[in-house]
């Protein structure tokens, strides 16, 4: 009998219902090491008994009840206590049921409920330790992934989550534990559709189950975060246990990705309008010259004049096209200044607030100045609105707002969004608005994205649902850090890369670029030096990961701080950040390390 293997403890005060208890539970199997009277003797039959449950009578003689000793057996011994109890008082049930006892009898006690109540009281302490034990085993395995991790049992609900989760699905562990899943990870398609739950399909099959692709998770705050994860089986002694879900935040190398087909469609465009434009010029030309030498060879009743009018109009209007296709294919440069959003969108506001039904702009007061031109940001805007008031749904109005960009690793951007309920458009049409097409509309929309591009900035559309339309507008913003600079036009800050590896120094070079720096690169600290000596240019900023055997690493950081005032100079060992966690740093965090590093100096001709 299992009961024989059992210590039980009995704490009372009473010695004639002492003996009886012990009497009894003897006879049930039980084995009784001990009967204390006190709260003091209680605990020290316990510390050396090590029973598997006490029975505590909650009114005892001495300094301690048993209540408070109930307390202390729980903190300091973890072994369950069954109240035994004359009182049935408010006051004395709600400060028993604090320390988390696992049973109630109540005297006189009937044999048929005392073992019951013993039972039932091991019973749960066993499966409540075997939870912490799990739960422990779970956070000293998961606790530091850089991946969320979601935990689940047999049937669905959660047992673990990790820090990175709760972030991304906006719950605390507290709040989320032993819910279903599926309440935490309501994942849908981008057009809002819900995507089926994984976890029971993944213990259904017996093995991983990768996300599909395309899918959002929402958060805290209602913030959508693009997804990429597996659900994989948990197995115990040859049976699925439950489900690990591991998962992670993809919106930004999304974006990226986004970016990036939509920067090379564009280039391959301008290639094919250059050549198309360069084949078609210099016969369009011809024709148009002849014609008009024709219409005045002919005579005014010439029955041909009306055919070659037609020709050297239709001449006239392709050579037209072809000079567009040329001004697409040759963007010129724009010159950004430091430009202030908020002024730009009120002015913007006066002119279209009765012309948009339902207009509504939010701007924060104390957003930074961006790097953009002044007046083609406003054309871009301007263009962006004219194609809103073609497509929106005049009942629901258009949402205009200005903020520090939400999307992790552009914290230093800020965003203008665009959001409106469209009539005519979908997903397809979004995803495309940028394209130029011989309707006539890449003077529109893919115009506005060539001038946002040429200022550094990045743009972008999507469709949520079935008619919700958002373009967001990124600007890289600066921060001026002393009062009273006046927004003055800015020269490049001059960085140095220095990578013995050449796409390392390809992705770097283009990206800061892009960001507004003039780049120069060398393969190793020799060559860095060297340039240093012999360029016009005054190095703001050296960025170095020199190869391990590089002989000159050691000189670098001296020679260039001492020669060249004002430079400031990072080295690596593998793109690796300093500190505990090690992890690798990415384009953007060096970025950031960057434009905080110079500050409004490195941008405004008053402060150099």
């Amino acid at each position: 009998m299992e009961s024989c293997e059992r210590k039980i403890v009995i704490v009372e005060d009473e010695g004639l219902i002492a003996a009886d208890l012990q009497g009894r539970l003897e006879r049930a199997g039980y084995q009784v090491p001990g009967v204390a009277a006190s709260g003091g003797e209680a605990l020290e039959v316990i510390r050396a008994q090590s029973p598997d449950l006490v029975l505590m009578d909650i009114r005892l003689a001495g300094e301690m009840d048993g209540i408070q000793v109930a307390d202390k057996v729980r903190n300091d011994f973890d072994i369950p206590v069954v109240y035994l109890t004359a009182y049935e008082d408010r006051q004395t049930l709600q400060r028993a049921s604090q320390t988390q006892a696992f049973g109630y009898i109540k005297k006189p006690i009937a044999s048929a409920s005392l073992q019951g109540s013993i039972e039932m009281a091991i019973s749960k302490h066993r499966h409540e330790r075997y939870l912490r034990e799990q739960r422990d085993w779970l956070s000293a395995s998961f606790s530091a992934v850089p991946n969320a991790v979601l935990v689940t049992d047999g049937s669905g609900h959660i047992c673990y989550l990790n820090r990175v989760a709760e972030e991304l699905t906006g719950r605390v562990a507290d709040d989320a534990l032993g819910r279903p899943s599926a309440e935490l990870l309501a994942f849908t398609r981008q057009d809002g559709q819900p995507v089926e739950d994984l976890v029971p399909v993944a213990m259904l099959q017996g093995t991983p189950v990768s996300f599909p692709a395309d899918i959002w998770l929402r958060g805290a705050g209602g913030k959508r975060r693009a997804i990429e994860g597996t659900a994989v089986p948990r197995w115990q002694d040859g049976r699925i246990q439950g489900v690990v879900v591991v998962f992670q935040d993809i919106t930004l190398r999304k974006f990226e990705r986004e970016q990036t087909h939509e920067e090379k469609k564009h280039q391959a465009l301008s290639r094919l309008a250059d050549g198309i434009s360069c084949q078609l010029e210099m016969e369009l030309s011809a024709v148009v010259n002849e014609s008009t030498r024709i219409l005045k060879s002919l005579p005014a009743s010439c029955q041909l004049l009306e055919s070659a009018q037609t020709i050297e109009s239709a001449a006239k209007e392709a050579f037209g096209v072809t000079s567009r296709l040329r001004a697409f294919a040759h963007e010129k440069e724009i010159e950004p200044r430091l430009v202030q959003v908020n002024e730009i969108l009120k002015r913007l506001a006066a002119v279209w607030t009765d012309a948009l039904p339902g207009f509504s702009l939010k701007v924060d007061s104390d957003l930074h100045p961006v790097q953009a031109d002044s007046r083609e940001l406003s054309r871009a805007l301007d263009l962006i609105l004219q194609h809103v008031h073609r497509w929106m749904d005049a009942g629901s109005g258009i949402n205009i707002a200005a903020s520090v960009a939400e999307l992790e690793g552009l914290e230093n951007w800020l965003c203008i969004r665009i959001g409106y309920t469209s009539t005519g458009e979908d997903a397809s049409a979004v995803e495309q608005a940028f394209d130029p097409s011989w309707d006539g509309n890449w003077e529109g929309l893919p115009f506005v994205y060539g001038l946002i591009k040429r200022m550094g900035g990045l743009i972008s559309a999507h469709m949520e649902g079935s008619a919700n339309v958002t373009f967001d507008l990124y600007l890289p913003s600066v921060k001026v850090a002393t009062a009273g600079v006046p927004l003055e036009h800015f020269e490049r800050p001059v960085m140095l890369l220095v990578d013995a590896n050449a796409d390392a120094r390809r992705v770097l070079h283009n990206h800061f670029e892009q960001h507004g720096y003039q780049v120069l690169e060398v393969s190793n600290c020799e060559e860095a030096l060297l340039l240093a000596e012999s360029t016009e240019h005054s190095i703001r900023l050296v960025i170095a990961n020199p190869a391990k055997d590089d002989q000159h690493k050691a000189d670098l950081v001296g020679t260039l701080v001492h020669n060249k005032p004002g430079t400031y100079v990072r080295i690596f060992d593998g793109y690796r950040a300093e500190g505990p966690d090690n992890r690798y740093l990415t384009k953007w965090d060096l970025l950031e390390w960057a434009n905080d590093t110079l500050g409004a100096a490195a941008w405004v001709l008053a402060a150099n």
